[in-house]
């Protein structure tokens, strides 16, 4: 009895292009939205999208699909769009501004 008649190779393939959507959107998200709460959610999304693109990626490696060189170079593109820029803005907490030594101190 078959199930389905879609192939699972192309169920991969298509699982491998709906994380690359959903991590590029979650990085937006926490890139554009930053100190808003929206902005710790889209850092999620983009860590459950790069454990479902490497897993996604094994498995279509495992059926010689192309799809994951794709999924490695995404990957890679969230990564290092994770990592760059002033992304620590809103963990730092409010800011404090310095306190001037006192001008009287040495009288």
């Amino acid at each position: 009895m078959v199930w389905s008649n879609v192939r699972l190779c192309a169920m991969l393939e298509l699982s491998v292009v709906l994380f690359q959507v959903f991590g590029v959107g979650a990085l937006c998200l926490s890139r554009l939205l930053p100190a808003t709460r929206w902005a710790s959610r889209g850092r999620v999304g983009v860590i459950v999208a790069m454990v479902g693109l490497g897993v996604a990626g094994a498995l279509c490696g495992r059926h010689d699909s192309e799809f994951a060189l794709f999924a490695g170079g995404t990957m890679t593109v969230l990564l290092i769009g994770m990592t760059t820029g002033g992304g620590q803005h809103d963990m730092m907490g409010p800011s404090r501004g310095r306190m001037a030594a006192e001008p009287n101190l040495t009288s």
